[in-house]
């Protein structure tokens, strides 16, 4: 690795350094900090098998250990965004360690882009949860139309003609009676939806209704007690639901 000793102090004028944590890997010390003061966390280090031209640039697991002291990637919206973060950029993760594969030319221009990609992960937590929503109905409706095409879901059903702006999101049909589905990922919906539920009742359709939540650990305790009180199923994460869903309906529709 002396080459790459070198190749820091001879061409990057005193902007990097580098502090040997083990044998053949190297902390990137650079001015670049976290808001809490913390300097990022970059690491590069020969690749196994390679000329000494190949260097792997790795984090050793710390930006999702830092991430997770204040965010979870809990459901599959999140992983879909933090995979989309990673693919942009390039990098890699390996059981929580993220890397980037650079030749030694390009190993600064490389280096910004992994601390960019570092910087845009830590950020997850501060996204809108608007862009969170969004994507939890993109794979809402794409679990029930792909996963579950074998139960023809029909979507926007409207169970009370009398009432077309009581919409379900998507019903499936049994020849006892049909699944109604809702998909539910904030207090407005979990309100919409109790109402739906309580008119089909007081109209005594005969339906089993089912709650998809992106996380009903944040819904107030209020509409948590009004779903639990009128819904036959309810499932506590779409990941939840994806696991568990298929099963589910085939025992209640027997």
């Amino acid at each position: 690795m002396n080459f790459l000793i070198e190749l820091i102090r001879n061409n990057f004028k005193g902007m990097l350094d580098l502090y040997q944590r083990a044998e053949n890997l190297f902390q990137v010390i650079i001015p670049v900090f976290h808001e809490d003061g913390d300097m990022v966390d970059v690491y590069i280090e020969k690749k196994e098998d390679s000329n000494n031209k190949e260097i792997r640039i790795i984090d050793c697991g710390m930006t999702l250990m830092k991430l997770s002291y204040s965010y979870e990637i809990d459901s599959s919206s999140k992983e879909n965004i933090f995979d989309t973060i990673l693919a942009q950029n390039n990098v890699v993760n390996v059981d929580g360690n993220l890397s980037l594969d650079t030749s030694s030319d390009l190993l600064y221009q490389n280096l910004m882009q992994f601390i960019g990609c570092q910087q845009k992960v830590l950020n997850m937590r501060l996204w809108q949860r608007e862009i969170i929503r969004s994507v939890f109905f993109d794979e809402f409706k794409r679990t029930i139309e792909v996963d579950f095409k074998e139960f023809k879901p029909k979507s926007h059903v409207v169970p009370l003609k009398d009432y077309p702006v009581i919409e379900v999101d998507y019903s499936l049909e049994f020849q006892k009676k049909p699944f109604y589905i809702f998909g539910v990922n904030n207090k407005d919906k979990a309100k919409n939806s109790a109402i739906a539920l309580l008119e089909f009742q007081k109209a005594r359709l005969k339906f089993i209704s089912m709650i998809i939540h992106e996380n009903f650990e944040e819904l107030p305790k209020k509409d948590q007690m009004y779903l639990t009180q009128n819904a036959d199923k309810q499932f506590p994460t779409l990941k939840n639901f994806q696991e568990n869903g298929i099963e589910t309906i085939t025992r209640l529709a027997a």
